[in-house]
């Protein structure tokens, strides 16, 4: 009963502080209203010119439109290339890249451990940059060329003897691009 009292006392305490200061505002300002016009703002006028229907419509095509297979490509993508580069050497063999465009399937297949690690560490945005050929700041890993600089040698038909599955295909890759050390310049310690 005396909390009740206590806190009602309070309240009329507050909405008396709070009108003195309403009283004191309007004091302050109605010269100011007076010659400038004060009062409130009129409201725009705002005649809609699609339904809702229209607007919901267009929401659902602009989210679909989002949401196409391009951007799921692009995830996938930064999705296998982040699960290559952090796999075993063995598993690496088995790993589809068909998500992978075809320049980085190239240069991922090239790559060293080292590489391959600091590839793995990195994250989503800059493993997107590196597979458009952008400028990705991962440090240690080459960026991705979408043209060839360096002559095609033709390869050999069989690699050679004592080779798993996995340095067959880099062997094969290697000797198709013609360039066995593409990546010994860009180790990481």
């Amino acid at each position: 009963m005396m909390f009740r009292a206590i806190a009602a006392a309070i309240a009329r305490i507050m909405k008396i502080g709070i009108a003195g200061i309403r009283w004191c505002e309007n004091l302050v300002l109605s010269p100011f209203r007076a010659l400038f016009g004060g009062g409130a703002l009129p409201n725009p006028e705002y005649n809609p010119k699609m339904t809702s229907t229209e607007i919901l419509d267009e929401y659902e095509a602009n989210r679909q439109a989002q949401a196409s297979s391009h951007q799921r490509s692009d995830r996938d993508a930064i999705e296998t290339t982040k699960k290559y580069a952090a796999a075993s050497p063995a598993a690496r063999a088995t790993t589809d890249l068909s998500a992978v465009p075809a320049a980085a399937r190239v240069a991922l297949l090239t790559m060293d451990d080292h590489e391959l690690k600091a590839l793995a560490a990195a994250g989503p945005s800059k493993v997107r940059k590196w597979l458009e050929g952008k400028e990705h700041g991962i440090f240690g890993v080459p960026n991705v060329t979408t043209s060839a600089k360096t002559k095609a040698v033709s390869a050999p038909v069989q690699p050679p003897a004592g080779m798993t599955l996995q340095e067959q295909m880099v062997w094969r890759v290697q000797a198709h691009l013609g360039k066995p050390d593409h990546s010994t310049g860009f180790r990481i310690a």
